[in-house]
C-alpha cells in the first residue's frame, strides 16, 4: 500500500526548470534589467504630467496614448509573430523603443512643457511596443522545451513583476535627485541590455505560417476564430479584462494620485508605493512556482481575482501611508496570480501555429482595458476622488471573482488546461 501510494504521489514541480536551460536565463537576465528601467519611465511620465497639468485626466489621457496604439497593432502584430523569426521582431522593437526613450528626456532637457508633445512620444512608443510585445510573450516557448515552458511563463510573468518593484524603487530615487529627464535615458539605456543580449542567443527559424499565402487580417480573423470557439481561451481573455480595467489602472494612474492627493508624500515614497506592487508580486512568486501548479487553475484564479479586490479596498480605506503601502502590496501579490495563470493557461493550451495571434489578442484585451479604463478613471477621479473610484474598481473585482465561481465559467481553465497537440 505505502509503494502504491508512493507511486501516486504527485510529483512536485521544478520551480527553476527554465532557468536551467542557459538560452532562457540569459534572457531572463536581460529582461529584467530592461523592464526595470521601463518601470523608470513608466512613473516619470504620469508625474510631469501632473507636475504640467494638476489634472488626473491628463494623467488618463497619457496612459490612453501609450497603450491604446499597442493594442490596435494586434491584428499585424500577432500574425507577424507566427510568421516572421520573433527574436528578430523583438531587437528592432527594442532598438526603436530605446530611441524614442532617450527623445523623452531630450524634449525635458529642452525645456517643452507641453503635454501634447509626449502625448505625441507615447503614441510611437505604444505603435513599437505593439509591434513586439506578442513576439516577446511567444518567443519564451523558443528558448524552453515544452515541459519547463509553464515554469517560463512563471519566471517571465515574474521578471515583470519583479521589475516592477526594482525599478520604481530606482526610479523615485532619480527623479527626486535628478529629475525625470535621466529616468527617461536610464530606460533607454536598459533597452540595449535584451538588444545585446539577443544578438548573444540562436537565431529563431521562420514562424509556423511562414509559408501562407494569407495577408496578416486574414491570418488574424482565423485566430479569432479559433478563440471565439474555445472558452478556457474566452475565460482567460474575460479575466485578463476585468484586470486591465479594475487594476491595471492602479499603478499607471491612481497611485500617483494618491501619493500626492491622499497621502500627501514626496517622489520617493511615490516610488516605494509603485514599488510595493512589484514587491508583492515577488513574495507571491515562489508559491507560484512550487505550489500554484498543484492546485486547480480555476481556484487560482478565482483568488487571484477576489484579493486583487480585497488590495483595492485596503488601499482606499485609509489616509495612513503604511496601510495603503500594505494594500498595494496584497494587489501586487494578485496582480502575478492572475497574469501568470491566465498566461499560462493560454500558452499551454493553444497550438504553435496560433500562439503568437492568441498572445496578441490577450494582450490587446490589456491594451484596450487599461486605457479606456484610464481615459475614465481619470476624470472621475478628479471630480469624486480617486477613493471613490478605487473602491468602485476593487468591488468589480470581487463581483468577477464570484461570477466565474458560481457560473463555473472559471471550470473551463481545468477541463482545457491539458497541453495542446501541434
Amino acid at each position: 500500500m505505502a509503494i502504491a501510494d508512493e507511486q501516486t504521489e504527485p510529483k512536485k514541480p521544478d520551480p527553476y526548470a527554465a532557468l536551467r536551460h542557459r538560452n532562457f536565463r540569459k534572457f531572463f537576465l536581460a529582461a529584467l534589467a530592461s523592464n526595470s528601467g521601463s518601470w523608470l519611465q513608466a512613473i516619470a511620465i504620469p508625474y510631469i504630467m501632473y507636475e504640467m497639468t494638476g489634472s488626473g485626466a491628463w494623467v488618463g489621457i497619457s496612459v490612453f496614448s501609450l497603450l491604446l496604439p499597442m493594442a490596435i497593432m494586434g491584428p499585424w502584430a500577432g500574425p507577424l509573430a507566427d510568421r516572421l523569426p520573433r527574436r528578430t521582431i523583438v531587437m528592432v522593437a527594442q532598438t526603436i523603443q530605446a530611441f524614442i526613450a532617450f527623445s523623452y528626456a531630450i524634449f525635458w532637457w529642452a525645456g517643452i512643457r507641453e503635454p501634447l508633445a509626449y502625448i505625441g512620444l507615447s503614441i510611437v512608443f505604444g505603435i513599437v511596443n505593439g509591434f513586439g510585445m506578442p513576439a516577446w510573450q511567444a518567443y519564451v516557448s523558443d528558448l524552453v522545451p515544452r515541459d519547463a515552458l509553464q515554469n517560463a511563463i512563471t519566471l517571465n510573468s515574474l521578471q515583470f513583476n519583479a521589475a516592477r518593484a526594482i525599478g520604481p524603487s530606482i526610479g523615485g530615487v532619480v527623479l527626486a535627485l535628478f529629475g525625470p529627464a535621466w529616468c527617461f535615458a536610464g530606460n533607454a539605456v536598459s533597452f540595449f541590455a535584451v538588444v545585446l543580449t539577443l544578438l548573444s542567443l540562436p537565431p529563431t527559424p521562420p514562424g509556423a505560417i511562414a509559408e501562407s499565402g494569407e495577408k496578416p487580417l486574414t491570418q488574424f480573423r482565423l485566430g479569432m476564430a479559433y478563440a471565439r470557439d474555445d472558452p478556457a481561451i474566452l475565460t482567460g481573455y474575460f479575466a485578463a479584462a476585468l484586470v486591465a480595467v479594475c487594476g491595471g489602472t492602479l499603478v499607471q494612474v491612481h497611485l500617483v494620485l494618491f501619493a500626492e492627493d491622499v497621502f500627501a508624500v514626496s517622489e520617493g515614497y511615490y516610488g516605494i508605493l509603485v514599488s510595493a506592487f512589484g514587491l508583492g508580486a515577488i513574495m507571491m512568486a515562489p508559491w507560484l512556482m512550487r505550489r500554484a501548479p498543484m492546485y486547480p487553475p480555476s481556484r487560482v484564479l478565482v483568488a487571484g481575482l477576489l484579493f486583487y479586490g480585497v488590495g483595492e479596498l485596503i488601499l482606499t480605506s485609509t489616509s495612513i501611508y503604511v496601510i495603503g503601502l500594505v494594500g498595494t502590496l496584497i494587489a501586487g501579490c494578485s496582480h502575478i496570480t492572475m497574469a501568470t495563470t491566465t498566461n499560462s493557461a493560454l500558452q499551454l493550451h493553444v497550438t504553435e501555429a496560433m500562439r503568437g495571434r492568441v498572445m496578441a489578442m490577450y494582450l490587446m484585451v490589456l491594451t484596450v482595458g487599461m486605457p479606456m479604463g484610464a481615459i475614465i478613471q481619470g476624470p472621475l477621479s478628479d471630480a469624486f476622488g480617486v477613493r471613490v473610484v478605487v473602491s468602485f474598481m476593487g468591488a468589480m473585482l470581487i463581483a468577477g471573482a464570484f461570477w466565474l465561481a458560481t457560473t463555473g465559467r472559471a471550470a473551463h481553465f481545468d477541463r482545457d488546461l491539458p497541453l495542446a497537440v501541434d
